[in-house]
């Protein structure tokens, strides 16, 4: 085995020791004055941060609780929380969507408002059931105690972008802002507006001759006819004046006592599809409606149904079917019963 001629050193590090700090090298001492600033600092921080502690409870006499011992107070009481969740449920009616269908579905029977004294804030829920299937949801809200405005959204749902002055009065039931009763003697006008193209119209016709029928005298239901985009494009295949048929056969129709015959007919004819003027007038024969008194008011009905669009227009009915009760209560078809249950609670 070869010999190595030279010897191969380690390379060693050399700490000298620092005799006026007690034999300790420059490394511990460079450590320690590190620990004695950070030290100086968390004492620099911890005297300028103060620390409020809020206690919160319950208190006997306090409606809201108590923080600190004293009663927490609300500038705005649980029945003006609720009514404003009632507006901001009614304009969710002004959205184009499916969310438009939310004030109708709305339980504000149960609507449950709580105060968060530490947040200023009230926590609101309301329940709302899916007519398809059954099952119950919750819509959830925050309101601004102090300004009573709507400050956040704890569901899926986004919040309308304006809050109209409409409130939701009871399930189903819109109360329109400035508008008045125009009962007379004692007899609650309905008017039914409908798209006969639009679906499920003529269904909820026959919704409507069966209220009439179950309401007798005291409720006077008639029917205005509407022109939206459903007829529009029936109207576009087939002519206006030809799509125009179907609401006049129908605006003349209700006029006549075998009305409920003639829906029921059409309902069971008709799936959406266009029906000539020659069809209409077989099933209107067929439902023993009056041919001459029928055949007049059609040939005068465009003032008519003229002036059902200014009306539509005045109640910002866009959609079909769309129901209001004693010129004040919006409902939809399927809650036009509560609508007029709610104008006179002496009828149901």
């Amino acid at each position: 085995m070869p010999k190595l001629s030279k010897r191969i050193k380690e390379p060693s590090i050399l700490v000298k020791p620092v005799s006026q700090f007690g034999g300790l090298d420059n490394i511990h001492v460079a450590l320690l004055v590190l620990v004695v600033i950070l030290i100086l600092t968390i004492v620099a921080i911890s005297s300028h941060t103060h620390i409020t502690l809020v206690n919160v409870t319950q208190g006997q006499n306090c409606s809201y609780g108590s923080i600190n011992g004293t009663c927490a107070t609300a500038v705005h009481n649980e029945t003006q929380i609720k009514s404003y969740v009632e507006r901001i449920l009614a304009s969710y009616a002004n959205i184009n969507g499916s969310l438009s269908i939310l004030p109708f579905i709305s339980n504000v029977s149960q609507i449950n408002a709580s105060f968060i004294p530490s947040l200023r804030q009230w926590y609101v829920s309301v329940p709302y059931t899916v007519p398809t299937t059954s099952n119950t949801y919750i819509l959830s809200y925050m309101i601004n105690d102090r300004n009573l405005n709507l400050s956040g959204s704890f569901v899926q749902n986004p919040p309308p972008p304006q809050i109209s002055n409409n409130h939701v009065v009871t399930t189903g039931v819109i109360q329109l802002s400035q508008k008045t009763s125009c009962s007379i003697n004692g007899i609650i006008p309905v008017y039914w507006f409908t798209d006969p193209y639009a679906p499920g119209a003529l269904s909820s016709l026959v919704n409507e001759t069966n209220l009439q029928k179950s309401f007798e005298s005291k409720v006077n239901i008639t029917l205005k006819v509407l022109f939206t985009q459903y007829s529009a494009a029936m109207a576009s295949k087939y002519g206006i004046n030809n799509t125009l048929n179907m609401q006049k056969y129908l605006l003349c129709g209700s006029l006549q006592k075998n009305f409920s015959k003639f829906v029921s007919a059409l309902n069971s004819t008709n799936n959406g599809l266009y029906l000539p003027t020659a069809v209409l007038r077989d099933i209107a024969l067929q439902s023993g409606l009056n041919m001459s008194s029928l055949d007049s008011c059609i040939s005068n009905s465009q003032q008519a149904i003229d002036a059902q669009a200014v009306l539509a227009k005045y109640y910002n009915i866009t959609s079909s079917s769309s129901v209001i009760t004693d010129c004040q209560y919006l409902s939809v078809p399927q809650t036009a019963r509560n609508a007029i249950c709610y104008a006179n609670k002496t009828l149901c």
